[in-house]
């Protein structure tokens, strides 16, 4: 291996005494492999049995806690008993190579396209429409609150017991903790609206009771991190600032969660400017890595393509996680520390089958990094392989 690259062979020891062996994670993604209803499928149990040497720490995708959360028409549900086996299955599966594995626990809210299709309604903070959705958001009642905060504590208890190594609480990418989080789609009046303590009350209860879970199942080394996206801006549109973030970043430090993880998202993501604010052109990362190094971990991610990126990455937070990367060569890591870099091929043409991509996957299409490092010949495979059935599902860059 190249000298320069040795730091991210480096061991990492979370704060509840939990050590991974590198410092690469598999960035969570949509994979798609499911039945509509949430069910793991076994090319679920491919796609993650051939990315289990990816990285030390292996982050599922969403896996969405109550049955109004389907936003991507194929991914894992975690909100039925009866889904445990298929939950378990993918545990063994990612954990096959030994190697830690987080399960992602979220809920899209206003971003549940598929399950306003199924059902009729979507739900989010408050009742709302949105030009850039064609249908209507219902506002949560406080009891419905309440109860969606009691479905990510189910979705723990069956984290734990398909024997996962921890989970991450998905507060970011528009989803429902950060809508609650944001002024633009939150306009309640009672005590989780308003003011910015009370925006950040939602997630930061899913925390402390998912803590106390923990606790009652007497799992000291259970992993808990918490992604957030740390800025909500288009244009004019504010939801909320890195100065509002970094409230709600700085609550999560004090409660002793493991990690969080700031979802970035563009060229050169992990290293790139805050657009407002008391910190407007200073680095994201760097703000948040300042404020919360040595309380815990952050991991960072976003456009990090190559072995150089990667260790760039370091010094904006403390593990470096993997997306396009590992989606279409997932020998990344192990190329890097076998010295053949050189060898790192994204180009997916005559190999796309040993991917173990689903086949429903290329609905992801343009959650695909689209940087230099990926080929168009990669994105033409993806068109290729995209289903007809799923093209009303694809999704564009503003839904992710």
């Amino acid at each position: 291996m190249n000298n320069k690259y040795t730091d991210l062979f480096e061991e990492y020891t979370f704060n509840n005494g939990q050590t991974i062996n590198t410092r690469f994670a598999l960035a969570p993604m949509i994979n798609n492999g499911s039945t509509l209803a949430g069910y793991i499928t076994e090319e679920d149990i491919n796609y993650y049995t051939r990315r289990a040497d990816v990285a030390s720490l292996l982050i599922s995708c969403a896996t969405y806690v109550e049955v109004h959360g389907n936003s991507f028409g194929y991914g894992i549900g975690n909100y039925a008993d009866d889904q445990l086996e298929g939950l378990t299955e993918l545990a063994q599966a990612m954990k096959s190579k030994g190697n830690k594995a987080i399960l992602q626990l979220y809920h899209p809210g206003r971003e549940a396209k598929v399950t306003y299709e199924t059902h009729g309604k979507v739900y989010g903070p408050s009742t709302m429409e949105f030009d850039f959705l064609d249908y209507p958001v219902t506002g949560l009642t406080e009891e419905q609150v309440e109860k969606m905060i009691e479905n990510f504590v189910a979705a723990t208890d069956r984290a734990i017991e398909a024997g996962f190594d921890g989970v991450e609480i998905h507060g970011a990418n528009h989803y429902l903790i950060q809508q609650f989080f944001s002024k633009t789609s939150n306009k309640r009046d009672d005590k989780w609206g308003g003011k910015l303590e009370n925006r950040a009350r939602f997630g930061l209860e899913i925390v402390k009771r998912i803590q106390e879970r923990i606790k009652e199942h007497k799992k000291d080394n259970f992993i808990l991190g918490y992604r957030i996206s740390p800025e909500e801006i288009h244009g004019g549109n504010i939801g909320y600032t890195l100065d509002d973030s970094l409230y709600l970043i700085d609550k999560l430090a004090d409660l002793g969660i493991d990690y969080i993880h700031s979802s970035k998202w563009g060229e050169e993501a992990y290293k790139a400017p805050a657009e407002m604010g008391k910190y407007k052109g200073e680095s994201t990362n760097k703000v948040i890595y300042d404020l919360i190094r040595d309380r815990t971990a952050l991991v960072v991610v976003g456009d990090i393509l190559t072995p150089e990126a990667a260790v760039d990455a370091l010094n904006y937070g403390d593990i470096v996680a993997l997306g396009s990367a590992v989606l279409f060569d997932p020998e990344f890591k192990n190329k890097i520390a076998e010295g053949k870099e050189s060898e790192i091929n994204f180009d997916v043409t005559n190999r796309y089958e040993d991917l173990a991509l689903p086949k429903h996957f290329p609905i992801m299409i343009a959650a695909v990094n689209a940087s230099g490092e990926i080929p168009k010949s990669t994105f033409e495979v993806l068109r290729e392989n995209t289903l007809d059935e799923d093209k009303k599902y694809v999704f564009s860059n503003k839904n992710i």
